[in-house]
């Protein structure tokens, strides 16, 4: 087997023998070269490029040594509020906080202790926040402004601004947080389906099969929703939409049908159109590499179908699998896996290598049913019960330099 490394694997082992002729020589003479530290800097660098080239390779052609699995785990709740409902939506402010709503109109935050260190030995905990008392409608979309200001749109056309000088910490919601309604400049029903395609810039579809275009734009310090009627696109019997590039998005058909629309020149334009599934679509999320780039998309249906199809030019089949289990309905995926939900109570594994996405259909879980799926870090997601309770999936992979080097290769 070749091994295509950017790093010169002799040139590495003949300066780790010369450094470590140095230090032996340091050692007897008590004298250390100018230099030495920063070549060994240097070559602890290397050593990590030189690490991370080869996850892959052990994964796949020294399985033998380790195996993927995946553990689930409750998560240990403190504090005396809890998640009740079905979530409907959810964004992460940073690497502890999300916020979250749900399908009952409550509007939550979340922390998670997320320490490096955390294991099964070690349960992580989370704790959840009162529902804030002035939204009283279920909110579709959650977007990030900024490090201190979060806007949420609501199905019934309200748009609320929240604002808070530290969102590090768990914030108290009747003390910390302050909450703005803004006003928009068109007769708007509500924000049904929302997505985010630019800084600012958004596509909302609110019961009629329309695609409009929207801004929040600040003036003076003031928020405003400013709507481009004359802009928009009819998709009928769409189901499902996802962000690919900027002003660039996907939407799924009842069909199984996939639209790519391009916002460019003041207008939203179908630049192509693909008969996707033979089943409806329930799902669509753009898949990230090892590497942390996105250039594939997933799109999930009813019956077990499932498709992934790469983003460059005519959209070339990477992945077509047609006899998963069950309707296939969440997925969220982080450097070089992708864990998918089916309505019967099985989770599904997808694994990268080489830039290559497979079925890892040796580490399916089952009979256990979860409404959704979040991303945590890395090879670490949370799942979400029926009952609103939160669970750590952890799959077990080589999947960072240091499990590399902690691995034990001879046994």
């Amino acid at each position: 087997m070749k091994l295509n490394l950017s790093v010169d694997g002799k040139n590495f082992k003949n300066q780790v023998i010369d450094l470590r002729k140095k230090l032996n020589e340091c050692q007897t003479n008590g004298v250390l070269d100018d230099g030495f530290e920063e070549q060994l800097n240097k070559l602890s660098q290397i050593e990590e490029e030189l690490l991370a080239e080869l996850i892959p390779y052990y994964r796949v052609y020294a399985n033998s040594i380790k195996k993927t699995s995946m553990q689930i785990k409750p998560l240990k709740q403190l504090g005396a509020f809890r998640f009740d409902s079905f979530l409907q939506t959810a964004l992460r402010i940073n690497e502890n906080l999300f916020i979250t709503s749900s399908i009952g109109g409550k509007v939550q935050f979340l922390y998670i202790d997320v320490a490096d260190n955390f294991s099964y030995r070690n349960q992580i905990e989370g704790e959840w926040s009162p529902p804030i008392k002035e939204i009283k409608e279920r909110v579709s979309y959650i977007y990030k402004l900024s490090d201190k200001e979060i806007m949420l749109f609501g199905v019934r056309g309200g748009c609320y601004l929240l604002s808070c000088n530290n969102f590090s910490q768990m914030p108290d919601v009747n003390g910390q947080i302050k909450i703005k309604s803004i006003q928009s400049d068109h007769d708007f029903n509500g924000f049904g389906g929302c997505l985010e395609i630019n800084e600012g810039l958004f596509v909302v579809e609110n019961g009629d099969e329309k695609f409009s275009l929207f801004e929040v734009i600040k003036e003076k310090d003031e928020y405003d929703i400013v709507f481009h009627k004359d802009i928009y696109i009819t998709i009928q019997n769409w189901t499902a939409f996802e962000k690919v590039n900027e002003d660039y998005f996907a939407v799924g058909t009842k069909m199984g049908e996939l639209y790519f629309i391009k916002y460019e020149n003041k207008q939203l334009t179908i630049t192509e159109k693909i008969k996707c599934l033979n089943d409806e679509i329930r799902g669509i999320r753009c898949l990230q590499d090892e590497n942390g780039s996105k250039s594939s998309i997933i799109v999930l249906g009813n019956n077990g179908h499932l498709k992934i199809l790469s983003l460059e030019d005519s959209k070339p089949v990477r992945i077509e699998l047609n006899d998963l289990k069950g309707n296939l309905f969440d997925v969220q995926s982080k450097k070089g896996t992708a864990v998918v939900l089916s309505e019967d109570g099985i989770i599904y594994l997808l694994e990268e290598n080489f830039g290559n996405w497979y079925l890892n259909d040796e580490v399916d879980i089952k009979d256990i049913f979860f409404t959704n799926v979040l991303k945590l870090g890395i090879s670490k997601y949370l799942l979400m019960d029926v009952e609103g309770k939160l669970n750590l999936l952890e799959i077990d992979r080589i999947d960072t330099p240091k499990y590399l080097w902690d691995l034990s290769l001879y046994q």
